[in-house]
């Protein structure tokens, strides 16, 4: 049999609406985006951050030691402290999307193809070849750390540390 309503989809393709008549798959998405939206609307699902404007309090910098990263679950980020600042990460990795995880050591790292990343977020091994994305982040002076992750900033855009925690220089 020839492709259908010109749509180039055969009927293998075709599922059963609730009616039992055929839709194609443009229509049964079509379907699924309208239910998640009522469902938005309505507050069956949550997409708000706590805090408002999507800014969540994540960490205390007195706790993330220099030099390192760590996983954060709520939100779903990486957070990174250097000598240059606080920064927080996508957690998924660039080269296939899988979820990148951090061991004791600070190092990222995916799991599927072992793509590993240094604490800016570039690469370092592996297939992937792009940084990971950086969300907004924020250090108060008492070192509470922030992050907004529906705020991409470019890469290199650290959170300054408050006087007491930057890192001593050598004279």
């Amino acid at each position: 049999m020839g492709p259908l309503l010109n749509t180039g989809l055969q009927p293998e393709h075709l599922e059963k609406g609730e009616d039992g008549a055929e839709m194609s798959r443009r229509e049964c998405l079509s379907w699924i985006s309208r239910a998640a939206t009522l469902a938005l609307a309505s507050g069956a699902i949550r997409c708000v951050h706590a805090g408002g404007e999507g800014v969540v309090k994540i960490a205390d910098l007195i706790r993330i030691p220099n030099e390192s990263a760590r996983l954060i679950e709520s939100p779903n980020v990486i957070l990174s402290r250097t000598g240059k600042g606080i920064a927080c990460m996508s957690t998924m990795c660039t080269h296939r999307r899988n979820k990148l995880e951090v061991d004791s050591d600070g190092n990222i790292f995916c799991p599927v193809h072992d793509s590993r990343f240094d604490l800016d977020g570039n690469p370092s091994g592996g297939p992937a070849t792009r940084p990971l994305t950086w969300y907004r982040t924020a250090v108060e002076a008492d070192g509470a750390i922030s992050v907004d992750p529906s705020k991409t900033v470019k890469q290199g855009a650290w959170a300054e540390l408050p006087g007491w925690a930057k890192p001593k220089t050598k004279s």
